[in-house]
């Protein structure tokens, strides 16, 4: 197979992707039907008895933060499964170490944002019944959900790690490797390969789809909360 394809994800990555859109989807019907009752200004700030001493006027990208959060998840995360299911060229044989990873990698990805698109919902229903009691706080009930969260991601990482497994080392190639553990081979399509000893995995950086992930990841944590930050204060 010469052509570019993409590994087939796992029956778990779709279940996951679906019902995140399905998440999205019930979350902002929830709250276009909750915006007209909520007040015309939002409190935004409490004092430490509880009651409001900010405000913020009612606008439809404020209500809707969550739902932005939600679906900035479901893009960078989806984009992060395709790409780490991609394949440029090669034989694609689904059993090979490497494709197995990928699909592993992926899985694990999308449950992740499954997680924590669940949580958004969570927290867009907690808001909006903060700003209609206009009293501080979202509930310890809310903080244990996000501990939750917290605990069951770690699981998904704990479980990716162990289908993942020991990798077999290949025969070492000096050409192939840079500053002594990047791997770098344009002409091997696997994005996953293992490293020097064989301990782990590593990317393959002679692939563009490394550094997009790369990208990807520092956009998400630099970009992602300063739009955030916009939207609160606009």
């Amino acid at each position: 197979m010469n052509s570019a394809t993409v590994v087939r994800p796992s029956t778990l990555t779709r279940i996951a992707l679906w019902l995140s859109i399905l998440i999205v989807t019930a979350s902002a019907a929830f709250l276009i039907l909750r915006y007209a009752a909520l007040p015309d200004v939002l409190p935004v700030h409490f004092n430490r008895y509880g009651f409001p001493d900010g405000w913020q006027y009612k606008t439809p990208a404020r209500v809707a933060l969550p739902v932005f959060v939600q679906i900035a998840l479901v893009a960078t995360f989806g984009a992060v499964s395709l790409l780490l299911l991609s394949r440029p060229h090669g034989e694609l044989d689904r059993d090979a170490p490497d494709v197995r990873a990928a699909t592993a990698a992926a899985e694990a990805v999308a449950l992740i944002a499954l997680i924590w698109v669940g949580f958004q919902a969570y927290a867009a229903f907690e808001l909006a019944a903060m700003w209609e009691r206009e009293r501080g706080g979202l509930g310890a009930l809310y903080t244990l959900v996000e501990i939750t969260g917290i605990v069951v991601t770690i699981l998904v990482f704990v479980r990716a790690h162990l289908k993942l497994g020991r990798p077999t080392p290949r025969p070492f190639n000096a050409d192939h490797w840079r500053l002594g553990q990047l791997y770098r081979n344009p002409e091997d399509p696997a994005l996953f390969v293992p490293t020097r000893d064989g301990s782990r995995w590593t990317l393959n950086f002679g692939r563009p789809v490394a550094a997009a992930l790369m990208g990807i990841f520092l956009a998400g944590g630099i970009i992602g909360p300063f739009v955030i930050l916009r939207l609160l204060l606009r």
